[in-house]
């Protein structure tokens, strides 16, 4: 049992290594929709023609018609009304499986090297040649189980080290809704679809 269990831990470390990070999201919240009839949308614009303003808000996509549309606000054209943010990021976060998935792989290497001693223990005290061999494979045995423990557990330690590593970045945010923005206040419904 411990062996499928090494197994699968071990795959499933593998697999984690292939995922190196979070994908970043790139599309965030750029432009602020506030239509005739009160409500407000927030999203990305992706585009912006003559007839149509095109809006991808949260993996989805609206149109809007310029009928529909009361002013357009761009993180650009709000300039200083924008609030900075500072945010930390962990874009590496996926490499805690791999050291909690090592540390398990590790604490079963160790196991298997005390029972492999206890083991060798119990047969030396018979006498024999055939005893003294199967003593020498155990111990053996127990040596490597501890080599493969002390490598997941360095694993695990450096996997730790990695998915702790952090990003900082300053980004641009619209302000609230209800706060004043050119001198007047907002009101309305949100929506975020």
């Amino acid at each position: 049992m411990k062996f499928v269990i090494s197994w699968l831990l071990l795959i499933s470390f593998v697999g984690n290594w292939e995922v190196h990070a979070q994908p970043i999201n790139l599309e965030r919240v750029d432009t602020r929709l506030y239509l005739f009839d009160g409500s407000i949308v927030e999203g990305h614009l992706m585009e912006k023609d003559n007839d149509l303003v095109i809006i991808r808000v949260e993996k989805k996509i609206f149109t809007f018609e310029y009928e529909e549309i009361e002013k357009i606000v761009t993180l650009e054209s709000l300039g200083a009304g924008a609030k900075t943010i500072s945010v930390k990021e962990y874009p590496y976060i996926s490499f805690l499986g791999g050291a909690i998935a090592c540390g398990l792989m590790s604490w079963l290497q160790f196991d298997r090297a005390s029972d492999a001693d206890a083991e060798a223990k119990l047969n030396k005290t018979f006498v024999g040649t055939q005893i003294s061999g199967r003593v020498k494979q155990l111990e053996d045995r127990a040596g490597r189980a501890r080599v493969y423990g002390w490598a997941s557990a360095a694993l695990s330690v450096g996997s730790l080290g990695i998915s702790l590593i952090s990003r900082e970045e300053t980004k641009r945010v619209f302000p609230k809704i209800g706060s004043t923005t050119y001198g007047t206040p907002t009101v309305g419904a949100m929506y975020r679809f």
